[in-house]
């Protein structure tokens, strides 16, 4: 299969600005309730406890259906019937986890409330259960965007991901303003925005597909989610335990969280261009890896570049951003720099992991990541007390980056793919290295962030030209093929 440059950059340009849109219009809603008399960094801290809550309530709902219904589709795409009964019964799948944890989570409201220190978050039943709601709805989304990927329906996926993204930050506004002037209205406004957005999803999922849950079709399903579900598990504790390590700091965690809600927005366009790429290459695999190994390569290393591109021009607008508010979250300014270069570890991350899920191996996710987690959690035991947030900081990016180097050792044995190394390893952990050190200089000698972050930026284009300057070579050429321009 020869991959089509002109195609897939459109559609992961079409993809990355649907991914890109929710986090977008959450730049705007946030300056907007936040200041004098609204919500200060010991809110958006609220929030950000919150988000934990709903990304677990997201991973157990979801149970790895979106990564299940991407692989399968290409084992049912050509029986219709089948193919019903597998979207129809993973929906099913999804609500019956959905309302199962609504019970359990109402039956241990009071212990779960005693997990925290702050008076605000004590009382789970006036949040937790619409945190859980918006966790449900997220894994709905989720999965169906992953079927519309796969199907190729661009268009459908491009309407329900910028309604989504519209219709939520709509009512969270509507909710902080004329509900509750906290993290209740933004929790509430999140869980009706996203529930219209699923509901609609739903109707017409059951429309087309009829309403089943077929227990031999989703047996093979549920054998290859378990793994990914207790992958997904594990790191959900790898990426959220800082915030309940920083739980007794408010003002510090929202600051903390502040960037780091920036840095989520990185993750999501990345995420995007994976929804771009993923079809092909799963597409590529089928045909055989020794036959398109070149054009796995290929587009893995264009996405690898695509991903530092985005993080190096992102770096400097986001600190530009973070002066705009009128509290002291415009200390999430000098974070930005070392919170989105650890985005680098989690592109590897996912390119490391394709070939894993396309071969069904993704039992290797739970033992690697298990191993990581209590290496992070150690970590932050450990770093936290003594440096806060930059503890925090220093736990994630040594534990992602014992992952990453875990996983190439695990993927090399399953598919042996003979990786650019400097493209895919070496020259990304040098951007990572390089910014550690810049933030030590920083701090040391209490630089201006935007001096040392400008730096950071550089060097990532320094090093992607030298990586690619023969691609961009031949780019020029072709422009001046068509132009008659000489270089």
């Amino acid at each position: 299969m020869k991959l089509n440059n002109k195609e897939f950059f459109k559609i992961s340009f079409l993809y990355t600005a649907v991914a890109a849109f929710p986090p977008l219009l959450n730049l705007f809603v946030r300056p907007l309730i936040e200041g004098d008399g609204k919500l200060g960094p010991a809110d958006f801290s609220q929030i950000e406890i919150t988000e934990t809550i709903i990304s677990l309530a997201f991973i157990i709902a979801t149970f790895a259906m979106s990564n299940a219904i991407s692989r399968f589709f290409y084992d049912h795409n050509e029986d219709k019937k089948k193919l019903s009964l597998l979207i129809s019964s993973v929906f099913n799948s999804i609500l019956g986890r959905g309302v199962l944890l609504l019970l359990i989570a109402y039956l241990f409201r009071n212990q779960i409330g005693q997990l925290f220190t702050q008076v605000e978050l004590q009382d789970f039943s006036k949040y937790g259960f619409a945190a859980i709601l918006v966790g449900i709805f997220r894994a709905i989304n989720t999965t169906a965007f992953a079927l519309y990927r796969n199907e190729r329906k661009v268009r459908r996926f491009l309407t329900f991901g910028f309604l989504l993204g519209i219709v939520r930050s709509a009512f969270q506004i509507i909710g902080v303003f004329y509900y509750d002037m906290s993290f209740v209205g933004y929790v509430y406004g999140s869980a009706i925005g996203s529930g219209i957005i699923s509901l609609a999803i739903l109707l017409l999922a059951y429309s087309r597909s009829g309403f089943h849950f077929n227990l031999k079709i989703m047996k093979p399903v549920n054998r290859f989610s378990l793994p990914l579900f207790e992958y997904a598990f594990v790191l959900w504790g790898i990426n959220f335990a800082d915030r309940y390590f920083l739980e007794s700091s408010p003002e510090i965690l929202g600051i903390y969280s502040q960037a780091m809600i920036l840095g989520r927005g990185i993750e999501i366009i990345i995420q995007g261009l994976q929804s771009a790429s993923q079809p092909e290459m799963f597409q590529m695999m089928k045909e055989g890896i020794r036959e398109n190994l070149s054009e796995i390569k290929k587009l893995t290393h264009l996405i690898m570049a695509q991903s530092q591109l985005l993080i190096a021009l992102a770096i400097i607008p986001a600190m530009i951003y973070c002066m705009i508010f009128k509290t002291e979250l415009r200390l999430a300014a000098g974070l930005i720099a070392i919170v989105f270069v650890r985005y680098i570890l989690r592109t590897q991350y996912i390119l490391l992991a394709l070939p894993i899920y396309f071969n069904k191996k993704t039992s290797v996710f739970l033992y690697l990541n298990i191993v990581v987690l209590v290496i992070n959690l150690a970590l932050l035991y450990f770093f936290v007390p003594i440096w806060k947030a930059y503890g925090a900081i220093a736990a994630m990016l040594i534990s992602q980056t014992i992952m990453v180097i875990g996983l190439y050792m695990l993927q090399n044995r399953i598919a042996h793919i003979p990786w650019n190394l400097n493209k895919l390893l070496y020259y990304p952990f040098g951007i990572i290295i390089f910014t550690i050190i810049a933030e030590l200089v920083k701090i040391r000698f209490d630089l201006n962030p935007f001096i040392t972050s400008s730096l950071v930026v550089a060097a990532i284009f320094v090093s992607l030209f030298l990586l690619y300057k023969n691609e961009i070579r031949g780019i020029l050429i072709k422009i001046r093929n068509r132009s008659g321009t000489k270089f």
